[in-house]
C-alpha cells in the first residue's frame, strides 16, 4: 500500500497534530462528536500539499470539526512505515482517511 500520493504535481503528506480543545457543538459537518462544552485531547491527521507543518491550517480544520479554545502542539509528518505494525491498525485507518477526506480526527474522552 502506498501512502504518500502524488496529486496535481505535488506530494501529499499527512501531518499529526496533537493537543486539546473544547467542543463547541458548531461543526461544518455531521460526525460522531463529543458532548458540547467538554474538553478533549486529540490527534488530528491532516493531509497537506507541502512538507512543512502548518498550525494555522490545523486550527482551521479543528474549527470545522467544531472545536474552540484550541491548544495545539507542533505538527509533524507521520512515518508511513510505522503504520505497518499490527497494533497500529486504528491509526492506519485515520491516516488513510486523511488522504480520502483531507483529515481525520481521534479524540479522547
Amino acid at each position: 500500500m502506498m501512502f504518500n500520493l502524488t496529486q496535481n504535481n505535488y506530494m501529499t503528506t499527512v501531518f499529526l497534530y496533537g493537543g486539546s480543545a473544547r467542543f463547541s457543538g458548531v461543526a461544518a459537518f455531521d460526525w460522531a462528536c463529543p458532548a458540547v462544552g467538554n474538553s478533549h485531547k486529540f490527534i488530528l491527521f491532516l493531509a497537506q500539499a507541502n512538507d512543512t507543518a502548518d498550525n494555522n491550517l490545523a486550527k482551521a480544520e479543528l474549527a470545522r470539526y467544531g472545536f474552540s479554545e484550541i491548544a495545539l502542539g507542533d505538527g509533524r509528518p507521520i512515518v508511513a512505515e510505522s503504520l505497518n505494525a499490527p497494533n497500529m491498525d486504528v491509526f492506519r485507518r485515520h491516516y488513510e482517511g486523511a488522504f480520502t477526506e483531507g483529515s481525520s480526527l481521534v479524540w479522547y474522552p
